[in-house]
């Protein structure tokens, strides 16, 4: 049990070192979200609460952060029990990109207008 332990420790190590030799935003929030698996894995096994709930609060902000990237992306993350905590904080909502038009097809009423006191 002791080197399932340790291995577990020195997994959850070497996936925060990969999260600091990424330079992909995507990539970094998945290794994270490995990593913040790893040591909870690792702080329930050897009982180190203060790793434990680091890692506890900080799996759900990853998981949040992907989804804000992926949603700026205009990529969903399949995950249907997040639904509610992504709609609740604004994670799950696409980005409006307004269509480029070609100059020679804006009319008058496509510009914005003044607003009227």
């Amino acid at each position: 049990m002791t080197m399932m332990t340790e291995l577990t420790g020195y997994l959850a190590s070497a996936m925060v070192l990969l999260t600091f030799m990424t330079k992909d935003m995507r990539l970094l929030r998945i290794l994270a979200i490995f990593s913040n698996v790893a040591f909870i894995t690792y702080g329930f096994l050897v009982w180190l609460p203060p790793v434990l709930y680091l890692h506890l609060l900080l799996l759900p902000v990853n998981t949040l952060r992907l989804c804000n990237l992926l949603a700026e992306e205009g990529r969903r993350l399949q995950v249907p029990g997040w639904l509610a905590v992504t709609k609740f904080v604004g994670a799950g909502r696409q980005v409006e990109r307004p269509e480029r038009a070609h100059p020679s097809q804006v009319t008058e009423r496509d510009l914005p207008q003044p607003a009227v006191r």
